[in-house]
């Protein structure tokens, strides 16, 4: 049974504020966690660049000649994709750029990307707003293999993440999470209706992540000002709210801890012992 009272996770640091207190980033988009090397890499939107933190709060990169981006993920080589509202670039794992793919209907005007992400076997899911679809892309090819979802299926496409065969698509103008099998056989949405262990419905959610070695999803539920975590199936489990504003997207790294990014700072929760 759901459990309605908050999760206990404490607020362990905050990344991106330098000298001074003065923050570095200014309204980050997507974020992506390497474990490799330890690196946080954040789309720091209005500052037209991608920037890499280390836990320790240390800037280790600034990627700033290739304009803004929506969203990021790490592939399991420790290549990083970046993609912004026309194509997805593909970066080295010294973050050189290799290729770039994705731009199908660059032409036409017809792509609109925003979050981006990768199944256990490295096919890149990109969210397209402007087709309401997802597009699955080969990235050794640069193929489009498939794509899934219409407009008659989704209001709008934040983010996405791909966990035990299946993607995950939050829809901020539906507010709620798309459920889709990776091969696009669409399973169910939710989080936009109330139960009485979960009595106000997602607002606008953007951001979400699965915890590691377990079966959960936590959503950034951005006009409540909080974190909702869910189970695999959609089902209510728990809540974070202290010290959350405005969430814009997620990442956790292998010890649990999760990565909120947020309108000038990444916050860094650790679940509670």
């Amino acid at each position: 049974m759901a459990n309605t009272s908050q999760i206990p996770f404490l607020l362990v640091k905050s990344l991106g504020s330098l000298e001074y207190g003065k923050s570095f980033l200014n309204q980050p988009r997507g974020i992506a966690y390497r474990p490799s090397d330890s690196l946080l890499f954040i789309a720091d939107s209005k500052n037209e660049r991608v920037v890499a933190f280390t836990d320790d709060n240390k800037l280790a990169k600034i990627i700033s000649h290739y304009g803004t981006k929506n969203g990021l993920a790490v592939m399991s080589n420790d290549q990083v994709l970046m993609s912004d509202e026309l194509q997805v670039l593909i970066l080295s794992n010294d973050l050189r750029l290799t290729r770039t793919i994705a731009c199908d209907d660059i032409q036409a005007g017809l792509t609109n990307y925003q979050g981006i992400c990768v199944d256990e076997h490295d096919l890149i899911y990109v969210c397209d707003q402007a087709n309401r679809q997802i597009k699955v892309y080969d990235p050794k090819s640069a193929n489009l293999v498939r794509f899934f979802g219409d407009k008659n299926l989704f209001s709008s496409l934040a983010y996405c993440t791909a966990t035990n065969g299946h993607i995950y698509i939050t829809d901020p103008q539906g507010s709620c999470v798309h459920k889709f099998t990776l091969d696009g056989i669409y399973v169910k949405r939710f989080g936009s209706e109330t139960t009485s262990v979960f009595p106000h419905p997602l607002s606008s959610p953007r951001g979400l992540t699965a915890l590691p070695n377990t079966h959960q999803l936590l959503i950034a539920d951005s006009h409540n000002d909080r974190l909702v975590l869910f189970d695999e199936d959609g089902e209510f489990q728990e809540v974070i709210t202290g010290g959350i504003e405005y969430p814009e997207s997620l990442a956790t790294n292998n010890n649990g801890n999760i990565f909120v990014a947020m309108t000038d700072r990444i916050d860094v929760f650790s679940r509670k012992n």
